[in-house]
């Protein structure tokens, strides 16, 4: 028969002890304490080695207390953990750690004049919390410290080692040798340990189910089995209870399910599944409230309202169920936008503040959606979602402005960026006082609905009759194919009616006739227009298209002109004269017409430079594009065209030539669009190139002093050549 007495190893009958016939000590396999992790850095920034140096208390000081010189123990073997965690006291006594002894401690802490009595004092109030809630909470703390301590030391867990950490030498060899067998080192598996009691209790449960996966399914520690046991049954009551909110929602209790649903997220709150199901409940209760048959057709509680590219959402009070008055506390909300038909598909929308209204200004375009309010007490779900209906979100154009064109109207405006088609549909309202017709609707109804083309950016609707025009702009944004009932084609947006009116112009000059004389003039005379006054201006800009609108230009402000008019240009320039019509503040150009005078080409130059090419410089006549070049020998006439860019950037024109002499012509181009007052062309000429002297025959003394030059002994080196002696010897 074996006696135990707590603090001491069970003796044999014999009297003595022996460790090894004993199992190793069961070590708890998790903290098993919601906030481990702030206590334990706190502990460790204090300097302390684990939390029985905290529980330990400060050292008495001399002369604070009337014990303090009775006689104690001989040394101090450290502390006692497997059976308990235990202190030594005076003489051969120990203490066991309780909640007299903690608050003993904590009393001591406050007294002390250690620089981290404050801190260790409100550790130990937290320590207080633990032994309530579990006696043997701080050696399980202390247990798990000087485990991890062990276990993560270079050498391994030795029972030196927990001797240095405060172990009792009884209990030290015990100690290494089970934190060898089977403590968890450095990984998920200890942080799981760790973390788990973060997440649970609390409304966290398949979160809390992942992490305690990581830890043994059939663990030792009790506490451990206790803790997988509440998470399960937990989690068995969930999905029991979704289960039932999909039967009472086949069976058509959208109510019913939806108060299954809730009861689900309220004891699991990360759970997916259960908030699609309770989404899905609240929409359907929405769409029952909005129907024709509903007593409440329109649920004046909840209102969207959607305005340009944002959604803005009101609602009033929640009324909660009194259940839910226990978790006390103001009512706040919460609000997720989803896909229409996938509640599933939640996305929170930003709510800073405690209103009753909240704007989303990325809201998806082109797709239906639907917004929940969720009311919150406390952090936790205290009622029923309210859904709206489906919201989709397309704009309209933006910064529409009308402005009267020649003959027509334009439209401008900014789209979407996602719009990718646009469609306007014209029409005429019936003016008030005007006699309807057969077929005429009443006043301020369009009667010919037309489909004008439209881009992007805007469109130009012309030829029209003076009056006024109501355009009906819709945006068509691609629809996403998940969506029921949009057939993957395009959604298009509520339409915008804009109107316009189009008013009387004048109508463009279109004869015009140039003639030009022989004195270097020009002559220009044009048909007076239709409509308007007609004149005739210096154009500086550039050339503009017949009936282009030129209101408030220099030239439309301009005095009318009447008759032809003689224009002579100064040389080496050009003049765009334009014909505009006015008609009131109103103007549109004509026909224009271009008269350049090139200057003459100056300073030409020509010379031979390798055998058969000849190269000219001259300068350019200005503005001409083009210029001529012309040379001709003995009756044989070549061109060449040559452009202004290129002659800028060579400096040069060259041209093929042989050795008889040539005349050569330089002249201006004029341009085909342009009346050209022609300029004198330049000429030069170059003579005949006499030829080269005959070639000596061969194998003579001449071709070989041509072929090889003399070069006397003087110069330093010997003839070239052959020698006179060699030529005699032969």
């Amino acid at each position: 028969m074996e006696r135990w007495r707590p603090g001491a190893r069970a003796e044999g009958t014999d009297g003595g002890t022996d460790g090894r016939r004993l199992p190793l000590p069961v070590l708890p396999q998790f903290p098993g304490m919601r906030g481990f992790a702030d206590l334990d850095s706190v502990i460790s920034r204090l300097g302390f080695r684990h939390a029985a140096d905290l529980l330990r208390g400060p050292a008495v000081e001399a002369g604070t207390s009337p014990f303090a010189t009775l006689p104690k123990a001989a040394t101090d073997d450290g502390f006692r953990i497997l059976d308990g965690l235990w202190f030594p006291a005076r003489g051969r006594a120990w203490t066991r750690v309780d909640l007299r002894h903690v608050q003993e401690t904590a009393e001591r802490w406050r007294t002390s004049t250690d620089p981290r009595a404050g801190t260790a004092a409100a550790l130990m109030d937290t320590m207080e919390t633990v032994v309530r809630d579990d006696p043997m909470g701080p050696r399980r703390i202390v247990l798990w410290q000087v485990c991890r301590a062990l276990k993560d030391r270079a050498g391994g867990p030795t029972a030196e080692a927990a001797e240095a950490l405060g172990v009792h030498s009884t209990d030290a060899a015990a100690l290494a040798s089970a934190v060898a067998a089977g403590f968890p080192g450095k990984g998920p598996v200890r942080d799981a340990a760790e973390s788990v009691n973060e997440v649970w209790p609390g409304d966290r449960l398949r979160e809390a189910l992942r992490i305690a996966d990581l830890l043994p399914a059939r663990p030792a520690d009790h506490v451990l089995a206790n803790f997988r046991t509440r998470l399960n049954e937990r989690a068995a009551a969930v999905d029991r209870l979704m289960a039932e909110a999909r039967r009472l929602g086949l069976l058509g209790e959208s109510r019913a399910a939806a108060v299954s649903w809730l009861a689900a997220v309220r004891r699991a709150a990360d759970d997916e599944r259960a908030m699609a199901g309770l989404l899905g409940a609240a929409t359907l209760l929405a769409d029952e409230r909005h129907s024709p048959d509903a007593r409440e057709p329109v649920d004046s509680a909840l209102r969207v309202t959607v305005e340009r590219r944002a959604v803005t959402l009101r609602w009033t009070a929640a009324r909660l169920p009194r259940d839910t008055a226990r978790l006390g506390g103001p009512v706040s909300y919460r609000v997720l936008r989803f896909l229409d038909g996938a509640p599933e598909r939640t996305v929170e929308v930003p709510y800073p503040d405690s209103s009753l209204s909240v704007l989303d200004p990325d809201a998806p375009i082109g797709r239906r959606v639907r917004y929940a309010v969720l009311p919150l007490r406390r952090g936790q779900l205290a009622g029923v979602p309210r859904v709206t209906g489906a919201v989709l979100l397309v704009p309209d154009v933006e910064e529409v402005r009308a402005v009267p064109v020649p003959d027509g109207v334009r439209l401008e405006w900014r789209a979407h960026p996602a719009a990718t088609a646009f469609r306007v549909v014209r029409s005429t309202p019936r003016r008030a006082g005007q006699a309807e017709g057969p077929g005429q609707p009443m006043d301020g109804v369009p009667v010919d609905g037309l489909l004008v083309p439209a881009g992007r950016k805007g469109f130009v609707d012309r030829p029209l009759r003076p009056g006024t025009y109501l355009y009906e702009i819709s945006c068509g944004y691609p629809a996403v194919p998940d969506l029921p009932g949009d057939g993957g084609e395009l959604v298009w947006s509520p339409g915008l009616r804009v109107a316009a009116t189009a008013v009387e112009w004048p109508s463009p000059v279109e004869d015009v006739t140039v003639r030009r004389l022989e004195d270097g003039t020009v002559t220009i005379d044009w048909r007076p227009p239709v409509r308007g006054d007609g004149r005739l201006v210096e154009w500086p800009g550039l050339p503009t298209a017949t009936g282009d609108d030129v209101s408030g230009t220099a030239a439309a402000l301009s005095a009318p002109g009447e008759g032809p008019v003689t224009v002579v240009p100064e040389v080496r320039t050009r003049v765009r004269m334009t014909p505009v019509s006015v008609l009131g503040d109103r103007a549109v150009a004509g026909s224009s017409v271009l008269v350049e005078r090139p200057g003459a080409v100056e300073d030409l130059t020509a010379r031979r430079t390798v055998p058969g090419k000849a190269e000219l410089r001259f300068r350019w006549p200005e503005p001409a594009v083009l210029v001529l070049v012309v040379w001709e020998q003995e009756g044989r006439r070549q061109e060449m065209r040559v452009a202004r860019s290129r002659y800028l950037a060579e400096r040069r024109v060259e041209i093929p030539l042989d050795a008889r002499p040539c005349r050569i012509e330089v002249t201006a181009v004029p341009r085909p669009d342009a009346v050209s007052i022609p300029s004198v062309p330049a000429t030069t000429s170059l003579p005949h190139l006499p030829e080269p002297p005959p070639a000596p025959p061969r194998n003579t003394r001449g071709l070989a002093l041509l072929s090889f030059p003399w070069t006397p002994w003087t110069s330093g080196g010997a003839p070239r050549g052959r020698p006179w002696w060699r030529r005699w010897l032969r």
